[in-house]
């Protein structure tokens, strides 16, 4: 696959294959030495574009595979960064596949996987959908909500790693009620982080919930949820089987039009398209009991979304510019250690972050059977040689996936792409100045 830069990018893409071909690369970093003190010396540094470095260090006999550090430069070439999903939010697909759509323009030069994501639901139920744990932004379009966990905020190409919070009202005259998620099944929340427990309750992000001790899968059996055309898929039937045992509550859908005024009220939900510029809800329990009260067949309800920076306190405005991908630990924030924990086990990684010199870094690390990958805190001295001064830890495991040009430049644990919830874009655009 070739790659179209717009004209300005594309002189430089060629000068740029030229000092590569000739073996002289751009400066160094002044990480660099203590990387390689870490990883070993780099089996290749290659210049993919103006201002986009791929450097791979091989694992020998350390416990990782190889690992890959991109270096993006945005003030050396117009690149940006974004998040993406599938043809369908609901849906799961390999990197590979989201960062090659068709409408995808301009086409990425590179990509990584993104979220966590809940894929219980591929595997035990069977089922194609790539539910992210937790915040969800695409082009300003909210479609899942906050978890707790750090999120990669993107605006205007450019990364932040924070925490949000989202709160989501639906009105109806004179009453007023909360809205639980968004694109999930309701009564079913895969992961709330940070997370207390008292007996067999848990106090999430969200608020009170239920779950076994122990447990990953919490539930919540009085919830309503919003689908958002985006989703793209029919709206989840209830789960028979499921740990989770309101989700299988047969409950309400309600199926809204452009204007929020209801087209049409039934018992029972499930397999019903959200109608363009439209949405569906879907309540169990007293969630159920709110929408048959309020939300009858020509009704008008008001939806109010609204995101919050936990670390400051401040709204941001879900502007068409803004784009977020949900991981679980801040690794680094604002020069130092962000991780507290004992390591736990070793896995295969994605991180991304920004370094001390406002590049941003996107790194993998592979992984196999003979080559488990790295701890927590292997990856906190990674970064800390890298110089990273923010980063954040996303989907890793069988997930970690890295696309150069949309083509598959590391070896996924699993042996093949995994499908997943959404990536990172990195690809011509953004505010950049060519040198």
């Amino acid at each position: 696959m070739s790659t179209r830069f717009p004209a300005g990018l594309r002189r430089l893409a060629m000068a740029g294959a030229v000092v590569a071909a000739v073996g002289v690369l751009p400066p160094p970093p002044a990480s660099a030495a203590r990387a390689e003190d870490l990883l070993g010396r780099p089996s290749a540094v290659t210049v993919l574009a103006p201002g986009l470095t791929r450097t791979t260090y091989p694992g020998g006999d350390n416990s990782w595979l190889t690992v890959n550090v991109l270096r993006i430069d945005p003030d050396a070439a117009p690149l940006t960064l974004r998040s993406t999903v599938g043809e369908a939010a609901g849906s799961a697909e390999p990197v590979s596949r989201q960062l090659s759509r068709p409408d995808l323009a301009p086409p990425a030069l590179a990509g990584v996987n993104g979220s966590f994501f809940d894929d219980d639901l591929m595997k035990k139920y069977n089922l194609p959908e790539g539910d992210p744990e937790g915040v969800s932004i695409q082009g300003g379009a909210l479609l899942s909500e906050a978890s707790g966990g750090g999120v990669l905020l993107l605006q205007h190409g450019r990364p932040y790693i924070t925490t949000l919070k989202t709160d989501i009202t639906l009105a109806a005259p004179g009453a007023t009620t909360e809205v639980h998620g968004i694109n999930r099944h309701p009564g079913r929340i895969p992961w709330e982080m940070p997370v207390s427990r008292k007996g067999d309750r848990a106090i999430g992000f969200q608020g009170d919930l239920e779950a076994d001790p122990g447990s990953q899968v919490f539930t919540d059996p009085d919830e309503i949820v919003l689908f958002t055309p985006e989703f793209g898929i029919p709206t989840p039937a209830p789960l028979a089987g499921s740990e989770a045992p309101a989700a299988a509550d047969p409950g309400v859908e309600v199926v809204l039009d452009h204007s929020g005024t209801v087209l049409s009220f039934r018992q029972g939900r499930g397999g019903t398209d959200v109608p363009a510029g439209g949405r569906v809800l879907q309540g169990i329990g007293q969630g159920a009991e709110w929408l048959t009260r309020h939300a009858q067949t020509g009704q008008q309800l008001t939806l109010t979304e609204k995101v919050t920076d936990v670390r400051f306190g401040d709204e941001i405005p879900l502007s068409r510019s803004l784009f977020a991908v949900s991981g679980r630990l801040i690794m680094r924030q604002d020069g130092k250690s962000a991780y507290t924990g004992s390591g736990g086990d070793r896995h295969a990684r994605t991180v991304v972050g920004v370094d001390g010199e406002g590049k941003v870094l996107i790194v993998t690390v592979d992984a196999d059977d003979d080559h488990p990958g790295m701890d927590y805190k292997q990856l906190g001295t990674l970064l800390e040689a890298l110089d990273a001064t923010d980063a954040l830890n996303i989907d890793g495991g069988g997930s970690t996936t890295l696309v150069v040009d949309g083509s598959l430049v590391n070896k996924p644990s699993d042996g093949v792409e995994r499908p997943v919830a959404d990536s990172v874009y990195v690809g011509p655009g953004g505010y950049g100045v060519p040198a």
